[in-house]
């Protein structure tokens, strides 16, 4: 017996087709039809799966939720995948920000550059040495060195101790001058120190009048509190006078003003 069948062709029949006339369809059937049709749509919504609440319809209710939506199509932005949308006054600002940080970054750049007339003078000064160095040593061989003076000597040496004192200044940066648009004269150490002086001078000045102007009131109200001392010693004396002592005072101002004054008194 053969593992394998072979594999036989199926005779084709030759059957006849049936013709269905339209006018044999009767009205009976036509609604048998539409009624199986309505069926099978309503069983079709029946099986249909319904979403349940949304997330606005959870926080507000549904009527509240349909004000909402109408309001803005899409609130949390979920077509979207959920993520920020900046409005127009933001993305605005953001804008900006990002011009001010690249004018700060381009004016940290710029302030790291040199200054083109303290270069340009070094440049110069050079080249002027150079040139004076190659006529020197051409004068030279014409005629013989000069020996230096006693006043040349004492010149050199004191232009050397004023370079010692002069201020340093800091060419790698770009200089406040031209930041500022205003020269500054650089006026030395003696000016520095002659202004320092006059200004402690003046602080010391000032403290001491105010401390005048303090001893002064200070005096005004020991005095004043003084006066009350006294005035009050007085009072109480000629109270007590009255008091101790009225038929003195009574034989000097007469009987009827002092019945009126005890009367006051009382």
């Amino acid at each position: 017996m053969s593992l394998f069948k072979k594999p036989t062709k199926k005779k084709q029949r030759h059957l006849r087709e049936r013709i269905f006339d339209d006018d044999e369809i009767t009205a009976e059937e036509e609604a048998e039809i539409a009624c199986k049709l309505e069926g099978i749509k309503e069983l079709q919504e029946s099986r249909v799966c319904k979403n349940g609440l949304n997330a606005v319809e959870c926080a507000l209710g549904k009527e509240l939720a349909a004000e909402f939506i109408a309001m803005d199509d899409d609130p949390f932005r979920q077509r979207g995948g959920g993520m920020l949308r900046l409005s127009e006054g933001r993305q605005a600002q953001m804008h900006a920000a990002d011009i001010e940080a690249g004018i700060r970054d381009q004016f940290k750049k710029e302030s790291f550059l040199r200054d083109e007339h303290e270069e340009m003078k070094k440049y110069v000064q050079a080249e002027l040495r150079k040139r004076k160095a190659v006529q020197d040593l051409e004068d030279g061989d014409a005629t013989t060195s000069k020996v230096p003076s006693m006043e040349d000597s004492l010149m050199w040496k004191a232009a050397e101790k004023v370079r010692l004192f002069r201020s340093e200044r800091n060419d790698e940066l770009l200089s406040n001058q031209m930041l500022a648009g205003i020269p500054e004269v650089d006026l030395g150490i003696n000016a520095r120190m002659s202004n320092i002086i006059e200004t402690e001078k003046k602080k010391g000045e000032m403290l001491k009048e105010v401390v005048e102007k303090g001893e002064i009131l200070l005096k005004i109200v020991c005095l004043v509190k003084i006066g009350q001392k006294i005035w009050r010693k007085i009072t109480y004396s000629i109270l007590f006078f009255i008091w101790n002592q009225p038929h003195v005072l009574a034989k000097k101002i007469g009987a009827k003003s002092w019945n009126g004054l005890i009367l006051r008194l009382k």
